[in-house]
């Protein structure tokens, strides 16, 4: 349990030396939802400490079916946590960021559910709009029956300037013609080459993503 209570601080200690604008956690910040009290409050405690914003939503691990997290505790009450969880989608302004998030909460990690399917059009009043999702990435051509598939036709035609996902252990970048996408990876193992998280720029350039390490990371 320490192991990953060290790796997520190690984490967020090198997203803090970015001065990042907004931080977004697409998921699986639990590995389950049996995750006792005293877990989540201190996971809620170390988000409270952050000091830039933060959106989130669930994942598979800690999606929103039976006796979930986020039925038992509402991350939405902590001052710089917006927690996108409701199953149809919703959508969150940021007017200090000029930014809307939209996002879908995993109500289960089933074939039905589609992360990004059904994003609506860019709101009016905001410069940048993002998305996240949590979900197992459909590359062109190909199809699963796996749960909570993203195909990339889905990605292709979404309306953000950035979206953001979750679910893949190993970092993956998408590029569109509309925006960028990526699965940040994992900063609690090293499959993909290391423990990672994205860094997303926007500017009226476009949009770049950086792939980063978190150094001195140890697999155990």
């Amino acid at each position: 349990m320490q192991f990953y209570r060290d790796a997520f601080g190690r984490v967020l200690e090198e997203i803090r030396k970015h001065q990042p604008d907004l931080l977004l956690i697409a998921g699986d910040i639990f590995d389950a939802n049996d995750a006792s009290d005293a877990t989540i409050r201190w996971a809620m405690e170390t988000l409270a400490a952050q000091p830039t914003p933060i959106a989130m939503i669930p994942g598979n691990h800690d999606c929103l079916e039976g006796d979930s997290i986020y039925k038992r505790y509402d991350f939405d009450a902590i001052d710089n946590v917006d927690m996108l969880i409701a199953p149809e989608g919703e959508l969150r302004h940021l007017p200090g960021l000029n930014t809307a998030i939209w996002a879908k909460g995993m109500l289960d990690h089933n074939p039905d559910h589609r992360p990004i399917d059904g994003a609506p059009t860019r709101p009016d009043g905001c410069r940048w709009y993002i998305g996240m999702g949590h979900g197992l990435y459909v590359p062109a051509g190909q199809s699963t029956d796996r749960s909570s598939p993203i195909p990339h036709a889905d990605v292709a035609v979404c309306p953000f300037d950035y979206l953001a996902l979750g679910h893949h252990h190993a970092a993956l970048t998408i590029d569109t013609e509309r925006g960028a996408a990526a699965f940040c990876g994992s900063p609690t193992d090293s499959v993909g080459g290391g423990a990672t998280y994205a860094m997303a720029r926007l500017s009226d350039q476009g949009v770049s993503v950086d792939v980063l390490t978190v150094p001195e990371f140890v697999d155990g």
